[in-house]
């Protein structure tokens, strides 16, 4: 698992990788091309509802997408992909920032609705690769 993130972001990355030996934190190190590289060559991107997740779009990669509920047509676009989000009465607020304080729509979401999403993608990415391989 790659995390990525900003150089002010790099205390948070290295929160998520913990103490996992399959964790590379790589804030801060990434110029634009190189994060459009990465996300071109994975097998699928955990991302909140930011440019990563128009990148992975635009690549054809599939993305799980922690999305606050702000404009639903910033939604990933013809790419596989899983919009989590718990529904809140608040729903559709279109702020960047939760106007509420509580961030119900993303701390409500499950680690386990994550790993889910994650792996039932990364499954039909490995399906639909080794189909091009085969071919």
């Amino acid at each position: 698992m790659l995390v990525t993130g900003s150089p002010g972001e790099s205390s948070l990355c290295r929160e998520a990788c913990g103490d996992s030996a399959h964790a590379i934190d790589l804030s801060g190190a990434l110029e634009l091309g190189e994060l459009g590289a990465l996300i071109g060559h994975a097998r699928v991107l955990l991302s909140n509802n930011s440019g990563p997740v128009h990148l992975a779009s635009a690549l054809g990669t599939p993305v799980v997408d922690l999305y606050a509920l702000t404009n639903p047509q910033h939604m990933p676009w013809q790419t596989p992909h899983r919009v989590l989000y718990h529904d809140v009465p608040c729903r559709w607020c279109y702020r960047s920032v939760c106007p509420e304080g509580h961030h119900a729509c993303l701390v409500q979401v499950g680690v386990d609705e994550v790993v889910s999403a994650m792996l039932e993608l990364s499954e039909n990415a490995s399906l639909i690769n080794s189909t091009i391989q085969v071919s």
